[in-house]
């Protein structure tokens, strides 16, 4: 039966069913079974447009199955998918993407990509805009892509490797061992890390999975003496953009920067209570993590005196199609998310109109983007699957790509249990120092935590009554000072010496869920 109680159409009704005697396992952290993960295949590539994301997340969420399992080209019937399963994804839908989604949607677009074509998605019109990715945290101008290679290392065949996909995607030319920026340690007898130093402005956020399974792909044919069999050519992606057309919010009390301003690292941690109560309250409300955080964002920055009208710049991925799914390269846009915090709102409220203008600008190929400068926030998915490859696995261990060009940049990646539970969230913070300085970064993001669990508390509250909002101090540049913020602390103000632990301009918070 159908979540209203009627039974759904016989078109909906799948042909055949497939016995999933497994599910497949990822790579995340306690996953035991990531050394065995099935090699990279057609149609296994994840979500490549931020509604693609979303849409996987309901699929995988009215079928019971974690949401890594399901990837842009799953077939919803295909993977256990059942006319109870179709209903209660129909109505979901219909709440979360506010979409006229008739009963023959999913039995036309089976898939998150189709389905979210369906659901109102345009291609971009324009990736960049160009300048708002190009730098990176370590190294000028500098994306260090990782990944660890478990197993017996034929050193040979990887060589042969880096020189396939290097040949394949214009941002690897240079990967081949022993040329500039690409490095080869050993951690163990059958553990090495595989390092490759791009310019910033050729891969974007999410070049690094696709880069690992191509990677694998190559090293397996060349392990037993042929050359890769490509799926295809890589495509031309949408034009670049020169400039962004809006400039988002910049934190309140920060100065202007120099072009070739120096950045320092933010490391944090919430916990995985704190996590799963943000799920929650995003499932509830018919939003995602990222708007919910997003929302946040918005309430702190108001509250701290930037105004009504705010805008987030947000990285996000424009890869709608097959091809570009399986590419290495800027193939993402910085949107502008903008939002009018003004009437005092609840928070729920507040959500809402976040909803509302986060979806608007996922659909619109020409939604408006962002400049550099001022706030950014991303949020990312867990690193990604293992590959097999002829005795070696491969993963991507965590990148550093930061956005340099942003005031204050926030990158929240989420990790989930082998069930796809939330298992906490990992925050990286890239901040200027002479825009914000490492005391205000760090009172910002504790800010905005303490705001985060002020939300959980009381949903329904107006945004006055959330607590935090103090203006955080600037430190002068490069003062080198290290001060953190519990979330009690921040909801009253008040500060104390934290528990950072440098690494060079890098430092370290663990926020945990009250009960």
């Amino acid at each position: 039966m159908s979540l209203s109680g009627q039974k759904p159409p016989d078109r909906l009704v799948p042909s055949a069913l497939t016995t999933l005697t497994a599910l497949p396992r990822g790579a995340g952290g306690s996953d035991g079974g990531a050394e065995h993960a099935a090699p990279p295949a057609s149609g296994a590539e994840p979500p490549g447009t931020p509604l693609q994301e979303i849409v996987r997340d309901l699929f995988a969420e009215a079928i019971g199955v974690p949401r890594r399992t399901v990837h842009a080209d799953s077939d919803f019937f295909r993977i256990g998918g059942h006319p109870a399963a179709a209903a209660r994804l129909l109505a979901r839908a219909r709440r979360v993407l506010g979409a006229g989604l008739d009963d023959r949607a999913l039995h036309e677009a089976p898939t998150p990509a189709r389905f979210a074509a369906v659901a109102g998605e345009r291609p971009a019109a324009a990736t960049g805009p160009a300048g708002a990715l190009d730098e990176a945290l370590d190294g000028e101008g500098s994306a260090v892509l990782p990944l660890r290679l478990r197993g017996a290392l034929n050193a040979g065949a990887l060589q042969e490797a880096l020189g396939d996909v290097g040949h394949r995607h214009g941002a690897l030319r240079n990967s081949r061992l022993g040329s500039a920026g690409t490095r080869l340690r050993a951690l163990a007898a059958e553990d090495h890390l595989l390092e490759l130093t791009l310019p910033a402005d050729l891969v974007d956020l999410w070049s690094h999975t696709p880069l690992a399974a191509e990677l694998a792909l190559a090293y397996r044919a060349r392990a037993a003496g042929r050359p890769p069999r490509w799926e295809g050519p890589v495509p031309e992606a949408a034009p670049r953009a020169r400039a962004g057309d809006l400039a988002p919010t910049v934190p309140p009390g920060s100065r202007p920067a120099p072009a070739d301003a120096r950045v320092g690292r933010l490391a944090l941690d919430w916990d995985a209570g704190l996590h799963q109560r943000l799920a929650r309250l995003a499932a509830t409300q018919g939003a995602t993590l990222f708007m919910v955080v997003h929302a946040a964002l918005a309430a702190l920055l108001t509250r701290l005196g930037a105004g009504p009208a705010i805008t987030v710049a947000a990285p996000v991925p424009a890869r709608d199609s097959a091809a570009l799914r399986r590419a290495v390269g800027p193939y993402g846009r910085v949107l502008a998310l903008s939002v009018d915090t003004s009437g005092d709102p609840a928070f729920t409220a507040l959500l809402r109109r976040v909803r509302a203008a986060d979806l608007a600008a996922y659909r619109a190929g020409t939604a408006p983007l962002a400049r550099p400068g001022g706030i950014a926030l991303s949020i990312l998915a867990d690193s990604g699957e293992a590959y097999e490859a002829a005795g070696l696995t491969v993963r991507a261990a965590p990148p550093l790509l930061p956005l340099r060009a942003a005031a204050l940049g926030l990158i929240l990646t989420e990790r989930h249990t082998p069930a796809g539970a939330p298992a906490g969230i990992a925050v990286t913070g890239a901040y200027q120092y002479d825009a914000v300085g490492e005391t205000a970064a760090a009172h910002l993001t504790g800010q905005l935590a303490a705001l985060l669990e002020a939300a959980l508390n009381a949903p329904a509250a107006a945004l006055s009554r959330l607590g935090g909002g103090a203006r955080p101090p600037l430190a002068p540049a490069g003062t080198g000072e290290h001060t953190a913020f519990s979330v009690a602390q921040s909801l009253s103000g008040s500060q104390h010496p934290g528990h950072f632990s440098p690494e060079g301009p890098s430092h370290h918070q663990s926020v945990r869920a009250s009960a």
